[in-house]
């Protein structure tokens, strides 16, 4: 997970709207609030010793980034789970994370391709060994190097939209080793996505992880409800291939992650 480092001094009111963003939106990331569930704001902030005045400015925040609903009652409703929005997700990430590589790609220098590098081995390294936590950190990294020099708006919508991601994937198959079986799964997309970026073949770059995102969605849609029919993740690839000059072949088919 990503947390945003405050840059108030500690004790400053911003400094504690922070600290109850993170608490909070960890809380729901993890799954130790509930999807759909409605809570209290008092018995919230109880929970997690925070003062009532941070935390409401925390949920307006959380509301925005479509984690949490507000109502009158001063009950907040964590957001639901819901394979149509898993999907519009995914297709948000396939639209917008290739955008943030292609802008990120010539920039890299060469210390950035190294540690793409240096990831990329250490992923490998850690899924041959079996070792899950070190595979989804090291898989973390790889991703995020590849859009670390992209605009800093663009580049944070798409870090939230990977936390999303990776609270759809924990909540609906808690067990580490479904996380760890799309990282081994994704493995031949990883060489190739590397090998284009450190050519600086940012198009190219673009284009393959578009389509390891696509690979992604509908592998997990496909384990969580097999008779969805992922249009909106064809549309979704279908439009980036028509903005981004794709290298790699054919669009991937719904039937193609299984």
């Amino acid at each position: 997970m990503t947390e945003v480092a405050s840059r108030n001094e500690p004790g400053q009111p911003a400094d504690s709207m922070q600290r109850a963003y993170v608490q909070v939106r960890e809380a729901i990331l993890l799954g130790e609030l509930e999807p759909g569930a409605w809570v209290s704001q008092v018995q919230l902030a109880a929970r997690l010793n925070l003062s009532r005045t941070p935390l409401r400015e925390a949920l307006r925040r959380l509301q925005t980034e479509g984690l949490v609903q507000l109502d009158f009652n001063r009950r907040l409703r964590v957001a639901a789970l819901s394979v149509p929005d898993l999907e519009s997700l995914y297709a948000l990430r396939i639209v917008t994370e290739p955008l943030a590589v292609r802008l990120s790609v010539p920039q890299l220098q060469a210390a950035d391709i190294e540690d793409l590098a240096d990831a990329l081995t250490a992923m490998n390294v850690a899924s041959d060994r079996g070792e899950e936590a070190a595979a989804l950190s090291h898989h973390h990294r790889f991703h995020f190097g590849l859009f670390a020099y992209a605009e800093d708006r663009l580049r944070a919508q798409v870090e939230n939209m990977w936390d999303h991601s990776v609270r759809y994937v924990r909540l609906y198959d808690p067990a580490p080793s479904y996380r760890f079986s799309l990282i081994v799964m994704g493995r031949a997309d990883h060489e190739r996505i590397y090998a284009a970026a450190a050519a600086r073949r940012e198009a190219e770059t673009a284009w393959l992880v578009a389509e390891h995102l696509a690979r992604t969605a509908l592998t997990v849609i496909a384990n969580v409800a097999s008779e969805h029919d992922p249009r909106v993740i064809r549309e979704a690839l279908a439009f980036v291939r028509g903005a981004v000059p794709a290298s790699s072949g054919q669009i991937v088919r719904a039937d193609a992650a299984t």
